[in-house]
């Protein structure tokens, strides 16, 4: 899946791994003045499924390599995977 062609489905079966207000800091470093809270939950879901779509390929890749520890290259390549 292309982080372009990406969609949340509204469903999450884990806790919010990311707080809001990471999430909102994140927004102004971006450069918004005002956020609602709909941007803000939106925003999290998206970037928490985005997170484990790469740590799933970045487990994949370490397995493949034969290793239990996932490293900074796996995460790199699937990232690279995603483009």
């Amino acid at each position: 899946m292309k982080i372009k062609d990406f969609q949340h489905a509204g469903k999450s079966y884990f806790p919010s791994m990311f707080s809001d207000s990471s999430i909102k800091k994140i927004m102004k470093k971006a450069g918004a003045l005002r956020i609602s809270e709909n941007a803000v939950k939106k925003l999290k879901a998206l970037t928490e499924d985005y997170a484990l779509i790469i740590a799933r390929k970045a487990v994949k890749n370490a397995q493949y390599s034969g290793r239990k520890s996932v490293k900074a290259e796996d995460i790199e390549e699937a990232i690279k995977a995603e483009e």
